[in-house]
C-alpha cells in the first residue's frame, strides 16, 4: 500500500512546491506586515523599489542556474556530481557579486530618493541570499525532503522576523535591512556547510563552463519572457490614460499558485528525465510527467474556476469600486493555466536542448509585443492580455512541435482528455461570465 502511494505521489515534486510556496508566502507577510501594521508608505515604497531593482537584475540568471542544475546534476557520472554542486555554488556566488555591485550603482544613479546605505545594504543582503537558492537543491539531490521542508519553513520564519521585528521595535529600514543581512550572511555559512558534507571544494573550469553553456540559453529566455510585464505595462501607458493604466496594473497578475506549483514539478521532473535518458528508461519519467500533470489538474482547474466565478466581488472588496473593473483583466490572465499545465518544455529541460526554449521564448516576446499594440488600439486595455495568452500559447504550440519531431507523442506526458475538458470549460466559464 505504502508503495503504490510513493509510485503516485512524487514526494520530491511535492517538497519544491512546498518550498515554492512557504517562500512566496514570507514575501506576502512581509508585504502584509508593512502595508497593515507598520503603514509608513514612504518606507514601503523604497522596500518595493528595492526589491523591484534587485529582482529585475538577479531572477533570470538565478532561475537558469538552478532550473538546468537538476538535469545537469542528474546527466553527470558520480564522480562529477561533486563539483557539480561545488562549481554551481562557484558560479552563484561570482555572478552575485557583479549582480550586487550593479544593484549599487543602478540605485546611486537611477534612484537618487534613496540613500546609496540602502541599496548598500540590500546589495550585501543579495550577494549572500542568490547563492543560498542552492541549499533547496541539494536536499533534493540528496533525497532529505524532510530537511527540505523543515529548512523552508524555519528558514524563510527567520526571515521575516529578521525584516519585521526590528520595525516593529521602531528601529529604520536600513536597520532592519542590516539584520536581515546577517541573517542571511549566516544561511550562507549553512550553505558552505553543506558544500562540505556533500560535495567537494574543487574547482573545475570545465565544469563550471559547461553547466553555465547549459543554463544561458534558460537565463535569456526567462530574460525575455520576464520582460513581457513591462512591456504590458508600457504599451498600455503609452497608448492609454492614467486612470487606465492603474486598473490594468491591478488586474495584471497570474494565479501564483499556477506558476509555482507547476515550475516546482516541471524542474524536478526535469532532473529525473534526465537521469531516465541515462538508464534508458524515458517512457518510465514520462509517465511520472503524465502523472503530475494530472494531480495538478484536479487541483489547480476547480480553484482557476473559482476565481473566475467570483472574482469580481473579489475585486470589489479587496481594492474597492475603483479598481473593480481589473477582474476582467485577471480574468483573462486565469487562462494561462491552459498552457502552464502543459509540460512539454520539461522534456527539453531535461534533455538539455535549452536553445529550443530560448528560440520560443523571443517568438513569444515578438508576438506579444506587436499584438499587445494592434489589439490596445482596437479593444482598449483588455487586448493587451489578450495579447499575452496568444503569445504564451504560441510559445508551449511551438515547444510541443520540436519534442514531436524527436518522436515523443503528447499522449506520453499529458492526460490529453483531462487537459481539453479542463480547459473548455475554464473557457466556456471566462464567455458566460
Amino acid at each position: 500500500m505504502l508503495n503504490q502511494f510513493k509510485e503516485k505521489f512524487n514526494i520530491r515534486v511535492f517538497s519544491l512546491q512546498a518550498v515554492q510556496i512557504v517562500r512566496t508566502g514570507s514575501v506576502f507577510l512581509i508585504s502584509v506586515f508593512l502595508a497593515n501594521v507598520y503603514k509608513d508608505t514612504f518606507i514601503i515604497s523604497q522596500y518595493e523599489t528595492l526589491g523591484l531593482v534587485s529582482s529585475a537584475l538577479t531572477f533570470f540568471w538565478v532561475s537558469g542556474l538552478m532550473t538546468t542544475f537538476l538535469p545537469f546534476y542528474n546527466h553527470a557520472d558520480e564522480k562529477k556530481r561533486k563539483a557539480v554542486i561545488f562549481n554551481t555554488f562557484i558560479s552563484l556566488s561570482i555572478i552575485s557579486v557583479l549582480s550586487s555591485v550593479l544593484i549599487f550603482m543602478t540605485g546611486i544613479i537611477f534612484f537618487k530618493t534613496i540613500t546609496y546605505k540602502l541599496f548598500l545594504v540590500y546589495s550585501a543582503f543579495m550577494l549572500f541570499n542568490s547563492p543560498t537558492f542552492l541549499i533547496e537543491y541539494i536536499f533534493l539531490v540528496k533525497n532529505e525532503n524532510n530537511k527540505l521542508l523543515i529548512y523552508s519553513i524555519v528558514s524563510f520564519s527567520l526571515q521575516v522576523f529578521a525584516l519585521c521585528f526590528p520595525l516593529i521595535m521602531g528601529l529604520s529600514l536600513l536597520s532592519a535591512l542590516f539584520y536581515l543581512t546577517i541573517y542571511t550572511f549566516l544561511r550562507f555559512l549553512y550553505l558552505v556547510f553543506l558544500i562540505h558534507k556533500y560535495a567537494s571544494f574543487m574547482y573545475q573550469k570545465d565544469v563550471m563552463f559547461a553547466h553555465l553553456k547549459k543554463s544561458t540559453p534558460i537565463m535569456f529566455s526567462l530574460l525575455v519572457g520576464g520582460s513581457t510585464e513591462i512591456v504590458n505595462g508600457f504599451v498600455v501607458r503609452y497608448f492609454t490614460n492614467s486612470n487606465d493604466f492603474a486598473i490594468f496594473r491591478y488586474g495584471a497578475r497570474e494565479f501564483p499558485l499556477v506558476r509555482l506549483l507547476a515550475n516546482a514539478m516541471s524542474v524536478v521532473l526535469s532532473g529525473e528525465i534526465a537521469n531516465a535518458l541515462l538508464k534508458n528508461e524515458l517512457k518510465s519519467a514520462l509517465h511520472k510527467l503524465k502523472q503530475g500533470s494530472a494531480r495538478l489538474m484536479h487541483i489547480l482547474f476547480p480553484l482557476t474556476l473559482v476565481l473566475l466565478v467570483i472574482s469580481k466581488p473579489m475585486f470589489k472588496f479587496l481594492f474597492t469600486d475603483v479598481f473593480i473593473d481589473s477582474y476582467q483583466i485577471f480574468n483573462v490572465y486565469l487562462l494561462l493555466i491552459v498552457s502552464r499545465l502543459f509540460f512539454p518544455q520539461t522534456i527539453l529541460f531535461g534533455m538539455q536542448k535549452n536553445t529550443k526554449i530560448l528560440e520560443a521564448s523571443i517568438v513569444e516576446f515578438v508576438v506579444n509585443i506587436v499584438l499587445a499594440i494592434i489589439f490596445v488600439l482596437l479593444f482598449g486595455i483588455i487586448g493587451v492580455p489578450f495579447a499575452t495568452l496568444i503569445a504564451y500559447y504560441t510559445n508551449q504550440f511551438l515547444i510541443y512541435l520540436y519534442v514531436r519531431k524527436m518522436g515523443i507523442k503528447i499522449s506520453e506526458y499529458t492526460p490529453v482528455k483531462l487537459w481539453l475538458v479542463y480547459s473548455i470549460v475554464c473557457w466556456i466559464v471566462f464567455i458566460l461570465i
